[in-house]
């Protein structure tokens, strides 16, 4: 079976299994091969490996329209020919977390684990006292995937695990949460949820200074949120580089990812991740 490929067909263990939506199985090849070309090339120059998980679900859900139970990311991860030396995955759903360490428990092969059951935006701490200790000789190459269900990221998180030699694969919930309720963000001065995302509290002026319009609100808020990562020391990621998910066989845009690391390998990764993954990219349509 292909790295990009995920368990499927499985039965029910009792456990915790939410409903998704066909768009998501994209969003799982997408990570499940950049995943598999990080560890396959970096496993021989890096004497550890570490995989974060954030927003990292039970590990299995249930297809919606056929019931089918499928392998998630966090489990995909834990499946791949070359480990990672150290995972660490982060939930707030005591049910998602329960379900993940009964699931992890069960894998074949046993793996160092961490489970943090708390909000990923109040847990840098935890996460920060989770990762391996390493020295020059004893090297830590990371790969981070956050996975929000909506766009309430605080970008602070992002800083500070950002301070390792780190890869991210990020969702951005620019669709579905963005610019559905983007009138909403834009009304209540109160409401920092894009302010932290983009990490920009004045985002509200430049936009109103700027007289941009609903069509200009999608690459403002990654423009944004990419300079924020340039900031920290990442290699700019255009527009045109983000993956952007939608409905199944519809137009409608739901969210993008996009990846960042500090080392232009990185973007060959996700450029060859991209081609192996999506079919119109692949044969240049």
């Amino acid at each position: 079976m292909p790295d990009h490929e995920f368990l499927r067909g499985l039965a029910d263990d009792g456990f915790e299994t939410p409903e998704i939506r066909p768009h998501s199985l994209e969003k799982i090849r997408i990570h499940n091969y950049y995943v598999s070309l990080f560890t396959t090339s970096m496993r021989l120059l890096w004497p550890q490996l570490a995989y974060l998980g954030l927003y990292s679900g039970p590990g299995r859900a249930r297809l919606a329209g056929t019931g089918e139970i499928i392998e998630t990311t966090a489990l995909s991860a834990l499946r791949m020919p070359h480990p990672f030396t150290k995972y660490i995955l982060v939930d707030n759903d005591p049910q998602c977390i329960a379900a993940l360490r009964a699931r992890v428990a069960a894998l074949p092969a046993s793996r160092d684990v961490e489970f943090i059951e708390a909000d990923v935006n109040v847990a840098a701490d935890r996460i920060l006292g989770s990762m391996p200790h390493f020295d020059r000789k004893s090297g830590l190459l990371s790969f981070c995937f956050i996975d929000p269900f909506s766009a309430e990221l605080d970008f602070e998180v992002v800083r500070r695990l950002g301070k390792f030699r780190m890869d991210f694969l990020i969702l951005l919930m620019l669709g579905r949460d963005v610019r559905t309720n983007f009138t909403k963000y834009l009304q209540d001065a109160h409401d920092t949820r894009i302010a932290k995302l983009i990490d920009h509290p004045n985002w509200r002026t430049e936009w109103r200074e700027r007289a941009l319009q609903p069509k200009d609100l999608i690459r403002f808020i990654y423009e944004k949120f990419d300079a924020a990562m340039t900031r920290i020391g990442y290699q700019a990621n255009p527009p045109e580089e983000a993956h952007p998910i939608r409905i199944a066989g519809k137009r409608v845009f739901l969210y993008s990812l996009v990846l960042y690391s500090k080392n232009p390998l990185g973007k060959q990764f996700w450029q060859a991740t991209r081609q192996g993954t999506d079919p119109q990219i692949r044969l240049g349509i």
